[in-house]
């Protein structure tokens, strides 16, 4: 062939099918037995029956277009730069290592050390049985009135019965310290049970009582080993994925330019 232009196109197409035939059609979607499977098992999953030709056709037509659809998407490399498709595809590699954990049974052992070095996730939360008296500077004497009440408390008298209002609660720490501020809370919740005590802040001189305090034990391994369990599997499969991102990271060199 001594035509320069036709030598030229001869072997452009000689490449385009050696291409095709190693590479294969990139617009060819093989529908393959396992795809119309799959159609099926999804159709009776959802519906509680299989479906009949008809509905099977549809829902093969329905996963052409999609498919369609996604490849093109691929071939126009859609797939770069958007930041929705590129977390759903590090999740998904995520997903795939958590595959990889295999399935155990912790031994009792294992799960007495998880419940003692994470007792914040088991206990209830401790509940301060609290309650006050208060006695406005603004007022006349406000510490004449604290002591006349304090002494009618020594007394034995009801503080019901005082003519003061009574303000309190069964609150945890949390909600504590939003109702009475951190420097209240925190007196309240280091009171020994059962005795009035002194408080003064700016505004206000205050008689306080801790009546108890309920919640903040440790329960035992048979009262949550469902949720012991759950959690230490978790645990272990967080760290299983996170070695395996590690060492994907780590084929990887990154590279900034001056």
């Amino acid at each position: 062939m001594k035509d320069p232009t036709a030598r030229f196109f001869a072997i452009g197409a000689l490449l385009f099918v050696v291409h095709r035939s190693v590479a294969g059609d990139e617009r060819a979607i093989v529908v393959t037995p396992g795809v119309k499977a799959d159609l099926q098992r999804k159709f009776r999953d959802h519906n509680g029956r299989p479906p009949t030709p008809a509905e099977l056709e549809q829902a093969l037509s329905d996963w052409k277009r999609d498919e369609a659809l996604y490849r093109e998407a691929l071939l126009e490399r859609l797939d770069r730069d958007d930041p929705t498709i590129r977390t759903v595809l590090a999740d998904k590699v995520r997903a795939r290592a958590a595959l990889t954990v295999p399935a155990r049974q912790p031994s009792d052992a294992e799960l007495e050390r998880w419940l003692a070095s994470h007792p914040e996730l088991y206990e209830a939360k401790r509940r301060f049985d609290y309650e006050s008296v208060t006695f406005p500077k603004a007022e006349g004497s406000p510490s004449e009135l604290r002591d006349t009440y304090e002494r009618a408390l020594s007394e034995g008298k009801d503080p019901r019965t005082l003519g003061r209002p009574i303000v309190g609660g069964n609150l945890n720490s949390e909600i504590l310290r939003q109702r009475l501020g951190p420097q209240l809370s925190e007196f309240v919740m280091r009171l020994p049970p059962g005795r009035w005590e002194r408080f003064e802040n700016e505004s206000n001189l205050l008689l306080v009582r801790l009546k108890g305090v309920e919640g903040g034990v440790l329960p035992s391994l048979a009262e949550v080993r469902p949720r012991v369990v759950a959690d230490l599997l978790a645990a272990e499969r967080q760290q299983a994925v996170d070695r395996a991102v590690q060492a994907i990271v780590e084929r990887f060199r990154f590279e900034e330019p001056k």
